[in-house]
């Protein structure tokens, strides 16, 4: 202390761990009632030693198990006015588990407008390598915006599927509550066979170009598909190619399943519905040639 001025430097560290949060670089002016605080993470390494909840309770239900890590700058200042705070911080996380599934490669840099209230600026980019609901997506760039009152507002997300894209409709996430949350997928350009291939349908073999919506639930059981539909652009094939025997089914039961083995189509329309990474309903129309 020196006059008014008060000046404060030292660090601040998780107790439990005793890992070092933040160096922090104080002024306060004791007249005025003014100051400033420089907050320099030079790196946060989460893993089993240390989670985030650990530093904040925002993530208590959001994110687990990290493996990553944190580095950046904030500043937060005041006045008799009030309080302001920002911050820049790189995220590096090389996986994580999260309410859709476990997810890996995750790298941001998110700009705090308001850091004590974990605010953002609209318009954050996230890369992800890999998220795995129950069907693996991967290389996704999602825009995203933190909002108050444990509230994400995810701007939109891309990611390659199946030959073609599958995109995320904007939506606000409310991690204020244990709720379901339901996301909607759109997607465009599928083919039909790298389809099949990731959803591991036994017995049914196809070609063709689709698009349709995804509508998604997700709650503390996992993920599931809600009034899914695909329509064919055009033409393709579809084969069944399981083992149905005449004994089965009888003869006319044995006659279309035949038909089955191979299919040239017109049009096909496919509703899904059904777990991630369970059993999937599939309810397929199309009309074509044997």
């Amino acid at each position: 202390i020196e006059g008014d001025l008060l000046t404060l430097t030292g660090d601040l560290r998780e107790p439990r761990s005793d890992a070092r949060v933040t160096a922090v670089s104080l002024r306060h002016d004791l007249g005025s009632g003014a100051g400033d605080a420089d907050l320099d993470v030079p790196q946060i390494r989460f893993g089993s030693g240390l989670q985030p909840e650990r530093l904040t309770r925002l993530t208590l239900g959001v994110i687990a198990d990290v493996n990553g890590t944190v580095a950046g700058k904030g500043r937060i200042a005041w006045n008799g006015e009030g309080v302001t705070s920002t911050g820049l911080f790189h995220v590096d996380a090389a996986s994580l588990a999260a309410p859709f599934g476990p997810a890996t490669g995750i790298r941001t840099d998110i700009r705090f407008t308001d850091l004590l209230g974990l605010v953002t600026a609209p318009g954050q980019s996230l890369t992800v390598e890999t998220v795995n609901p129950g069907i693996l997506v991967e290389d996704g760039v999602v825009r995203y915006r933190v909002l108050p009152d444990f509230k994400v507002a995810l701007e939109s997300a891309r990611w390659p599927f199946a030959g073609g894209e599958l995109t995320l409709r904007p939506t606000v996430l409310d991690f204020s509550e244990e709720a379901a949350r339901h996301l909607t997928f759109d997607i465009a350009g599928l083919d039909a066979a790298k389809f099949i291939n990731k959803l591991e349908f036994e017995n049914l073999s196809a070609t063709g170009i689709f698009d349709g919506t995804l509508p998604m639930v997700f709650d503390r059981d996992g993920g599931r598909i809600v009034g899914g539909a695909l329509a064919s652009r055009g033409g393709g094939t579809v084969a069944y190619v399981g083992q149905v025997s005449n004994a089965d089914l009888g003869i006319w039961g044995g006659i279309a399943f035949d038909a089955l083995k191979s299919i040239a189509y017109r049009n096909m329309s496919i509703q899904l519905n059904g777990k991630l990474d369970g059993e999937m309903v599939s309810e397929i129309r199309f009309n074509g040639v044997s």
